[in-house]
C-alpha cells in the first residue's frame, strides 16, 4: 500500500506532457489526503460498560400475574370460528396421514423381523 502511494506521489510530482501545474498539485494533495488503512474491527469498537440488572425490591403479587395474563390474552389475535374449524381439520388430517405412514412402516418391519428371526 505504501509503495502504491509513493508511485502515485512520484507520478504526480513528475512533469507529464499536457498536464498543468494545478493538476499536478491537486493529484499530490489527493494522494497526501488518502485515508489511512482501516484498523482491525476489534480495535475500532469500544467496549461499553454493561449496566447492572435492576433489583426488584417488592415481590409482585400472584393476583397481579393473573391480571397481566388476562390483559395479554385480550391483545392476542384470535381466529374466527371458521378458521379454527379449518385448522383443526387440517391438524386431524395430518395426524391421520402420519399415523398411517408410521403404521405401515411398523407393519413392514414386523413382517421383515418375523421372516428373519422365525424363518417364515
Amino acid at each position: 500500500m505504501k509503495d502504491k502511494k509513493r508511485k502515485l506521489a512520484a507520478s504526480a510530482a513528475a512533469p507529464a506532457p499536457g498536464r498543468t501545474e494545478e493538476a499536478r498539485q491537486a493529484a499530490a494533495v489527493a494522494v497526501a489526503e488518502a485515508p489511512a488503512p482501516a484498523k482491525d474491527s476489534t480495535e475500532s469498537r469500544k467496549v461499553k460498560a454493561s449496566k447492572p440488572a435492576p433489583v426488584l425490591t417488592k415481590k409482585p403479587s400472584r393476583l397481579r400475574f393473573f391480571a397481566d395474563a388476562y390483559q395479554e390474552l385480550r391483545k392476542a389475535h384470535w381466529p374466527s370460528r371458521r378458521e379454527a374449524v379449518r385448522l383443526s381439520l387440517l391438524v386431524a388430517a395430518v395426524c391421520l396421514v402420519v399415523g398411517a405412514v408410521l403404521g405401515g412402516i411398523d407393519f413392514v418391519f414386523l413382517k421383515l423381523m418375523s421372516l428373519l428371526l422365525l424363518n417364515g
